[in-house]
C-alpha cells in the first residue's frame, strides 16, 4: 500500500471520528436520524458529482427489481448500522467504541475459518482474533444492567451486529453490483429512508430547536463530518483491495482510541484501560472484514493510482 495514501486514510478516519464525538456529544447534537441523514446526503451529493465529471471512471450499473431485491437487506444493515453508531458514539467514550467494534473484524476472521474450504489459518492473526473478540465482549458484558436495553452500549451492540450482517451479506448479494455501486445505492436507500424517519420520531422538529451557544463550530463540524466521512468512504472502495488494508484501519483507529483522551473526557478505570490497550493492540494483524472486489476495473480512476 502507498504510504501516502495509507497516512491520508488514516487522519480521515481518525479526524472524522473525532469530529463525529464532539457534534454528538460536546455540542449534544443527539438526533441520528438527521445526523446521519446529512452525512449520507452530502456523501451521495458528491459521489454523483463524481460520475457527471468522470462518467468513464465512475461507471453504476443500473439496478433493476431482482437486483433491488438482492440488495435490499444491504441496504436495510447499512441504514441500521449507521443510526445505531451514531447513538453508541453519542453515549459511549471511544476507546470503547473502537475496541467493541474491533470485535467485527475478529468474528468475521474466525467465522471464515470454521467454514468449509477456508482459507489457510495464521498463529498470529488467530490468536488476536480470539484476544479482540474476548477482550470487546468483556468489555460489553461489564455494562450489561437492567437498563442496558435503554443505553449507548445496546446500540453499539446492535451498530456491530448489523455492520456484520451487511458484511455477510455483500458476499450473497447480487455479483453484478460492486462496491462502488453499493456505496451508491446504500446512500440513496439511507436519504430515503430517514428523511420520512425524522419526521416520525419528531427528531426533525426537535433538531430546529436545536441552538448551540458555538453555532459555528456546530455547522463547520456538521460540514467536516460529512466531507471526512465521504472521503472515507471512497479511500476504502480502493484501499481495501489491498492486502494491509485491515492492519492500517485498525492501526488507525487503535491509535485514534489511545489519544481521545486528550481531546475528551474519559473517565474509565483501570482495567478497562487495560482491556482497550489490549484489544487495539491485538487488532492490527487481523485482515480487513470488507470483501474484496473481483474486478478491478470497476474501481474508480481517481483513487487508482492509490
Amino acid at each position: 500500500m502507498n504510504p501516502v495514501a495509507a497516512f491520508f486514510f488514516s487522519c480521515i478516519l481518525g479526524c472524522g471520528l473525532y469530529i463525529n464525538k464532539y457534534v454528538l456529544s460536546i455540542l449534544g447534537f443527539r438526533y441520528p436520524t438527521i445526523f446521519q441523514g446529512w452525512q449520507t446526503l452530502t456523501g451521495l451529493i458528491i459521489y454523483k458529482l463524481l460520475t457527471f465529471a468522470s462518467k468513464s471512471d465512475f461507471k453504476l450499473a443500473s439496478i433493476d427489481r431482482p437486483a433491488f431485491i438482492s440488495l435490499l437487506p444491504g441496504f436495510l444493515f447499512f441504514t441500521t448500522s449507521l443510526i445505531a453508531s451514531s447513538k453508541a458514539l453519542a453515549g459511549v467514550p471511544i476507546p470503547i467504541f473502537v475496541s467493541v467494534y474491533n470485535t467485527l473484524p475478529a468474528s468475521i476472521y474466525l467465522l471464515d475459518r470454521v467454514l468449509p474450504d477456508h482459507p489457510p489459518v495464521g498463529p498470529l492473526q488467530f490468536g488476536s482474533a480470539v484476544t479482540t473478540l474476548v477482550s470487546g465482549g468483556i468489555l460489553v458484558l461489564s455494562q450489561i444492567g437492567l437498563d442496558f436495553s435503554d443505553s449507548a452500549y445496546f446500540w453499539l451492540v446492535v451498530g456491530v451486529v448489523c455492520s456484520a450482517a451487511y458484511c455477510l451479506h455483500c458476499r450473497i448479494a447480487d455479483a453484478r453490483y460492486a462496491s462502488w455501486d453499493r456505496l451508491y445505492y446504500n446512500s440513496i436507500f439511507s436519504v430515503i429512508v430517514l428523511a420520512p424517519a425524522s419526521f416520525y420520531l419528531e427528531e426533525a422538529f426537535e433538531a430546529l430547536n436545536f441552538h448551540h451557544d458555538r453555532q459555528e463550530l456546530f455547522l463547520a463540524g456538521c460540514i467536516a463530518s460529512a466531507m471526512l466521512g465521504a472521503a472515507a468512504n471512497l479511500y476504502s472502495v480502493r484501499l481495501k483491495q489491498d492486502e494491509y488494508f485491515g492492519p492500517v484501519q485498525h492501526l488507525a483507529l487503535g491509535v485514534t482510541a489511545l489519544l481521545s483522551p486528550l481531546l475528551f473526557t474519559t473517565d474509565l478505570p483501570v482495567w478497562q484501560w487495560c482491556l482497550v490497550v489490549i484489544n487495539v493492540v491485538a487488532a492490527v494483524p487481523i485482515p480487513s472484514h470488507v470483501s474484496k472486489d473481483e474486478d478491478e476495473a470497476n474501481f474508480p480512476g481517481i483513487i487508482q493510482d492509490f
